[in-house]
This record gives structure tokens, sequence and C-alpha cells, in this order.
């Protein structure tokens, strides 16, 4: 777009990540293709309307304009009165990378309001301190599968070449499970025989990714760390990811901290989901069906205007 000094209105789009993959917790993340559409504007005349939204999507909201002020407080300048528009393509609060793409997105529409002073790396740094985990904000900052991990405040990440035919089918329930709960569910320490089950999962996972081995993915995908905790807030789980399976999907995990559940395919995709919300249903769980694939398109600037 050439030099955004200047620039009055930006509008972003940034993707939905499937993070952990199974064993690769706070470290393995992936964009798919769904996406939130946000445009970033600065109000000239100060004093901007209420925020938009109720409840959860108010929140989200909130943390674009948030993570964009933290943007302007780290270039050094004061944050103007900015609105926004957001249209939705990623649920909230379902394990799809929400609140990183809300980040993203704030930070890559204020970088450009304001002449670009952060190349990917500072963004991604940003992204990583205000997220905590680089596991969505990687692949929703840069599209693709990452492995992205964290060394003395600064994130060092890789990407992962991915078979062209893989695609993913969510089952995406109507409860939600907050992560900052979940999360205290884990276990602080494992067994060594947990520790090599889980770098061994890991390792395998990312290599029959990149070499497009995918008759390992069902094995690579197994978890000891997560999964079974989060499994006492969704018992379904288990279930859905069998039946996945039962119905030609390649493997079958949590997406995040849940309640998403992603299974890769390569075929069979209206049967799978099928497969995955009649499992559901029998266990007494609503939710709704996607079928997308992963996207190696992470956030991009789509329009603007000085």
């Amino acid at each position: 777009m050439g030099d955004a000094q200047g620039t009055a209105r930006v509008t972003v789009r940034v993707p939905a990540t499937t993070a952990n993959l199974g064993p690769g917790f706070d470290c393995l993340g992936l964009a798919l293709d769904l996406s939130d559409r946000v445009t970033l504007s600065v109000r000239p005349d100060g004093g901007g309307p209420p925020l938009a939204g109720e409840g959860p999507q108010r929140g989200h909201n909130a943390l674009i304009l948030s993570a964009a002020r933290t943007l302007y407080d780290r270039a050094g300048l004061s944050a103007p009165d900015l609105s926004l528009e957001r249209h939705a393509g990623i649920p909230v609060g379902k394990g799809l990378g929400s609140s990183a793409a809300a980040i993203v997105a704030g930070l890559v529409a204020a970088n450009e309001l304001v002449g670009r002073p952060f190349d990917q790396d500072g963004l991604l740094h940003l992204a990583c301190e205000v997220e905590g985990h680089p596991d969505n904000a990687a692949p929703a900052l840069l599209g693709g599968l990452r492995v992205a991990v964290l060394e003395e405040g600064r994130v060092t990440q890789t990407r992962v070449p991915l078979p062209a035919d893989l695609q993913a089918v969510l089952f995406i329930p109507d409860f939600v499970m907050p992560t900052h709960e979940t999360r205290k569910l884990l276990p602080t320490a494992l067994s060594r025989p947990d520790v090599v089950f889980q770098i061994g999962r890991a390792a395998l996972l990312v290599a029959a990714l990149a070499t497009g081995d995918l008759g390992k993915l069902h094995l690579g995908t197994q978890d000891r760390l997560h999964q079974p905790a989060r499994g006492q807030v969704f018992p379904a789980m288990f279930a859905i990811f069998a039946a996945a399976r039962e119905a030609g999907a390649l493997a079958a995990y949590l997406s995040g901290g849940g309640p998403t559940i992603c299974v890769f395919t390569a075929g069979r995709e209206p049967e799978v989901a099928a497969a995955m919300a009649q499992a559901a249903a029998a266990h007494g769980v609503a939710g709704e069906t996607r079928v997308t694939r992963p996207s190696e398109q992470g956030a991009m600037i789509v329009g603007g205007d000085g």
C-alpha cells in the first residue's frame, strides 16, 4: 500500500487458528480458512461512540482496541480516538484463537495507521507479550502451521509445510470452556514415560505433516498433558473423536482450550461432519459443524485510505 503515514482508516483480515494439535501444548498452531475482518479508523473529532457489541463480542472488540493502543504506546505515540468495525467469522471463546486474532488485528491495524514502525518480528513479539503464549499468535499473524517457542521473552518460530489435500472439519459446541479455568485442571508435573510420550508424539506429528505421511496423524495427535484433564469438563469429546475416526478422519483433537474439536481429513468431509454431530447429540451436546482447511495466509491488510 506504500507509505501508510497519515492513514486514517485501515481494514485487516486475520485468520482463526487451532492450537496444540494434541501434543504441541502452547507451541503448535495452525491458521484456518475462517477469518475476522476488522476496520480501525481514527476519529478526528474525538469522543467516539460507545463500544459496540454485547457480552463476549463487546469484550472481544475491547481487546482489539486495547492491542491497538498498546502498539501506539510502544511506538512512543499517544493513541487517538479510534472507532472499530468488525465482521466476525471466528466464533468467540470456542478454542479457535479469537483472542489472538483480536490482538493481532489491533496491532497490525494500528501499525499500519502510524506508518509501520514495527516489522513482523516486532509485531509477533508484541502479540505474544499481550497473549502470553505464541501458539495462536504466530499463525494468526503469519499463517500456516507454526512451531513457536519463547526464550527469554523473545519468540522463535518456524513454518512447517503442509500437504495440499489436507482439510479440517470442526465441531463447535454451543457451550464455552474458559481457558483460564481449564488450565487449572492440568497436571503440574509429568512422569518420565509421559514426557517421552509427549515429545515423541509432537515430533511425529510435525514430521508426518511436513512429509505428507498422513497415516501417522492419528498417533501424532495423541496427548497426555491437557486433553485428559479437559475431558473431565467435556467427556463427550472422546466419543466424538472416535466417531470422526470411524467415519474416515485422519486424526482428532481438542482445538486449543476447547470446546471445539478439530479433525484432519483428506476426503469424506460430509460423512465425518455428520458422524461428529450424531455422536455429540447422542451425548446431549448441541453444536455446529464446519468444513474448512488450513490457510497459509496470515493477517493481511485488505483496505485503507489516507
